[in-house]
């Protein structure tokens, strides 16, 4: 059973009010059954986090997806998946440090959290850094109907608006996986903008209010017409009332 996946970006109101471009982005790869999907999160401190924002996504996807092409079985252990994300993200910041030298810029001035998947039909891996949050939920015939979604949570400092980068000289540190050990039914990545609807109570799985007539519809239509309602919904009044923040949501169902 291949993937659909849905994902959209809105810009907050507290961005738009001071000019500032939305500093959240996603990317995926689909082939088959496997899937690699990314969103990160800029900093708001940062004055070209949009930019290192789009470059982490895209490739960390593209090269953690070349690497499962290459060879799915990194998906078995962690210590070889682990290796595998890291190296995706070491190419990242390569490329993050030849953008900022050509800017004449410093490398945190493209400050981007990170929180991805790489999975196939019977097994997958968060992987992340800073905030944000993964959500995976098992097949229906693999885990009871009550059974605990496997969520990859948000790591803050000391402080709840301090968070880690992967631009961060500690971002080995700060690099968490993750295992799914079941086939995943729907999984949801997101920036910390999209937490405060989309996610329950202490953050322990997805807002069913929210998740379920979202995902009902997106099963029903393509992926194309599913990511733009899924904009209007995060480019909302209602949902900008709940928080000014820039929102990215991805959504990915199989069957």
């Amino acid at each position: 059973m291949a993937w659909r996946i849905y994902a959209a970006s809105a810009t907050g109101t507290s961005h738009v009010g001071k000019g500032i471009p939305c500093q959240d982005a996603f990317a995926f790869e689909a082939d088959g059954e496997r899937l690699v999907a990314v969103v990160c999160d800029g900093a708001g401190s940062a004055s070209r986090s949009d930019q290192g924002s789009r470059v982490v996504a895209d490739t960390v996807t593209r090269v953690l997806g070349e690497r499962l092409r290459g060879d799915c079985a990194v998906l078995d252990d962690e210590d070889a998946f682990e290796a595998s994300a890291s190296a995706a993200i070491e190419t990242a910041r390569a490329e993050l440090m030849e953008l900022a030298d050509a800017d004449k810029a410093s490398l945190s001035s493209y400050a981007a959290t990170l929180v991805g998947f790489a999975g196939d039909a019977r097994r997958g891996w968060f992987f992340h850094i800073g905030d944000g949050i993964g959500v995976a939920e098992a097949v229906a015939s693999e885990a009871s109907a009550d059974a605990p979604s496997v969520v990859s949570a948000p790591e803050n400092g000391e402080y709840s608006n301090e968070t880690y980068f992967v631009t961060g000289d500690a971002w080995r540190q700060h690099l968490r996986v993750l295992a799914v050990t079941a086939p995943t039914a729907r999984l949801a990545l997101m920036s910390d903008g999209a937490m405060p609807f989309a996610m329950d109570k202490g953050n322990t799985g997805l807002f069913k209010p929210f998740i379920e007539p979202v995902a009902r519809y997106l099963a029903s239509v393509g992926e194309d017409d599913g990511s733009r309602a899924l904009l209007g919904t995060l480019d909302d009044p209602r949902t900008h009332g709940i928080t000014s923040d820039d929102k990215t949501l991805l959504i990915a169902l199989r069957g």
